[in-house]
Parts: structure tokens; sequence; C-alpha cells
């Protein structure tokens, strides 16, 4: 009876470690896909526009943002 509730413990154990190295590794391309490729997007699309004011405040904001949440995101997932 021992051995079942070992078998059992190991095997739970077992798909726990598989949805955290799934979660990690969706994480690290989130990661990636956001600073690498959305950061630059956004900036190059913010810099063809031509915004004054108010609207030059916001909008400049942006980046910073799309840079700030993965990694807000992050932290929450890993427990930070």
């Amino acid at each position: 009876m021992e051995n079942l509730m070992e078998r059992k413990i190991e095997k739970k154990m077992g798909s726990n470690r598989a949805n955290l190295v799934g979660g990690l590794i969706g994480l690290t391309f989130g990661l990636i896909v956001s600073i690498a490729v959305v950061l630059p997007i956004t900036q190059d699309v913010i810099d063809a526009e031509n915004f004054t004011g108010t609207t030059a405040t916001i909008v400049n904001i942006i980046p910073v943002f799309v840079a700030l949440i993965p990694m807000v995101l992050a932290a929450g997932f890993l427990n930070i």
C-alpha cells in the first residue's frame, strides 16, 4: 500500500514539474517576443507619427508599458 502511495506522489510531482517547465517556456517566449519584437515596432510607429502636446506625452509612455508589463507578469509567475 505504501509503495502505491509513493508512486502516486511521484506521478503528481512529475506532472507539476512538466507544468512548471511548460509555463517557463511560454513565459520566456512571451518575454522575447514582447521586448524584441513588439517594443521596436511600437517605437518605430510612434517615431513616424507627428504627435504634439498631451497626445505626445501619453503616446510616449506606451513603450514603457510594453516593456514593463511582461516583466511584471514574469515576476508574478515566478512569485518573486
